[in-house]
């Protein structure tokens, strides 16, 4: 019985660590931006910079940009994009403990790839 109490804490330990999608601040949601800008001005300049950028660079360097300036974590850009004009994705990512989310515009031209 007791390893199995001890299984169970050090999984909650584990899950504790693990990015909690439910627990993501949805920068898509009214007041999110302004609320983090009074909440936590460090990790808003650092998005009001990725918001602005992001949809300048090549789609598929975005995930590893916003890891290496921002120092970022869990960084996931979806390859689901939305087909609408300018295309949409989701951009999720973690800085320091808290996750966020946001759909973001696809601005940069799309690179033709030769047929498999």
């Amino acid at each position: 019985m007791r390893w199995f109490a001890a299984a169970l804490l050090f999984a909650g330990c584990a899950f504790a660590q693990a990015p909690q999608p439910w627990r993501a601040v949805d920068l898509d949601r009214p007041g999110a931006l302004e609320q983090l800008a009074r909440d936590n001005p460090a990790h808003f300049t650092k998005i009001e910079r990725i918001l602005a950028e992001a949809p300048r660079r090549p789609f598929d360097s975005v995930a590893r940009w916003v890891r290496t300036e921002f120092d970022a974590t869990h960084v996931d850009t979806s390859h689901f994009l939305k087909t609408s004009y300018p295309a949409l994705a989701r951009l999720t990512f973690t800085l320091d403990s808290q996750q966020y989310t946001k759909v973001i515009r696809i601005d940069a031209p799309a690179q033709l790839q030769p047929a498999k």
